[in-house]
């Protein structure tokens, strides 16, 4: 049989790290090629009303560098799980823009058969007016996309 890829969307979150856990414990075949694809967020690049021509420069500097090495130590531990795992594939890392549009892009750019992805589980309110990844996976894939989404009870068990 041939090879499946899939594309796993990790941000260091816990439900995308339920996500890649429910894949690996219920679907993973040894056959398939897994791509976790990073989608990199500055968290602690917020800089609210202030705009970076006020901020201080050795400030911003020093946050971005700090994101990086942030960002950097989540690219390692993946590799790790990836290794854990015994799965075949890689970490690709998704930088700009929307999520999701980078998403569909990366899946499309490495050929991926499915696309895996965890729910934040927004109110409706909250993903009506801000949209959620999600959704956007679903309405916008030309491949089939898994979104788990996990039990309230189930939340703060699984790292």
């Amino acid at each position: 049989m041939s090879e499946s890829r899939i594309l796993i969307a990790v941000d260091g979150s816990e439900n995308s790290a339920m996500a890649l856990k429910y894949y690996a414990e219920n679907i993973h075949r040894s056959r398939n090629y897994v791509i976790l694809a990073h989608c990199a967020e500055y968290l602690n690049v917020n800089f609210g009303m202030v705009s970076l021509s006020q901020a201080d420069p050795t400030v911003v500097e020093r946050t971005i560098k700090e994101e990086e090495q942030r960002i950097q130590a989540l690219i390692e531990q993946l590799n790790k799980v990836l290794e854990s795992h015994n799965m075949t594939g890689e970490v690709v890392r998704i930088q700009g823009g929307s999520p999701g549009h980078g998403i569909i892009n990366k899946a499309n750019e490495k050929k991926a058969d499915l696309i895996v992805t965890g729910s934040r589980g927004l109110g409706t309110l909250r993903r009506t007016l801000m949209g959620s990844v999600s959704d956007y996976l679903v309405h916008h894939s030309h491949v089939p996309v898994l979104v788990y989404k996990h039990d309230k009870h189930e939340h703060g068990k699984h790292q």
